[in-house]
């Protein structure tokens, strides 16, 4: 199970040095997300209003270019191929549409915040962030969540079904949302690839510190 490690939302003083030494420790997995300054403290329902493509830039130009490599950007995939990154995160919806054929090259995940959306992604989506698991620690509100039976009786049911198209799920199903130590071990019971953490690693005063334990636990980085 792959872990996947998404920025905190606000800048802080030793982001970068923090993140520069996770990726020298394995880190293969960076998901950059940053809120425009002042916005609605709502990630968890998709309203939140995500930093500009420059400011993203900006963001990049404080790590090595090497990188890059390894960074998938909250945006479309046109931005995540300006910026010579791996590849973006963005809503489902924005995905399942019609969509221009450069788009099908670059490595896409979706966020999918219930099980109809993730039914509904195209084959060619690499992907999906499926969640929230459990309530996000890096929101104030509580918010609707899906819950491990929901994803597994839907797992469970794309075993059975084989090859049959009603049943399409990307090869990489990414659980987000409130993971951290404490219910990883309910996590890894799922048949997914991979999952997502925010606050389960800034949480904590030693955020290099969480993320090396936490990619131990969880078998892969």
């Amino acid at each position: 199970m792959r872990l996947w490690l998404s920025t905190c939302l606000d800048d802080f003083s030793s982001e970068f040095d923090d993140i520069e030494e996770m990726f020298k420790r394995g880190l293969t997995r960076l998901i950059l997300q940053k809120r425009v300054p002042g916005a609605a403290q709502d990630l968890a329902g998709g309203a939140l209003r995500y930093a500009t493509e420059a400011q993203y830039e900006r963001w990049l130009m404080a790590l090595p270019m090497e990188f890059r490599d390894r960074i998938w950007v909250r945006g479309t995939p046109d931005m995540a191929e300006r910026l010579e990154v791996r590849g973006c995160v963005c809503d489902a919806a924005l995905l399942a549409q019609d969509v221009p054929e450069r788009w099908k090259r670059v490595n896409c995940v979706a966020v999918c915040r219930n099980l109809e959306q993730l039914n509904s992604l195209p084959e060619w989506v690499a992907g999906a962030l499926v969640g929230p698991v459990f309530q996000p620690q890096s929101i104030y509100e509580p918010v609707e969540t899906l819950g491990i039976a929901c994803i597994v009786d839907k797992l469970a049911a794309q075993d059975m079904a084989g090859d049959q198209p009603e049943i399409n799920i990307p090869p990489q199903v990414i659980a987000f949302g409130g993971i951290d130590h404490e219910n990883l071990d309910d996590i890894k019971k799922l048949p997914l690839q991979g999952i997502s953490v925010l606050g389960g690693i800034w949480n904590y005063a030693d955020p290099v510190n969480a993320f090396i334990k936490l990619g131990r636990a969880c078998g892969g980085l």
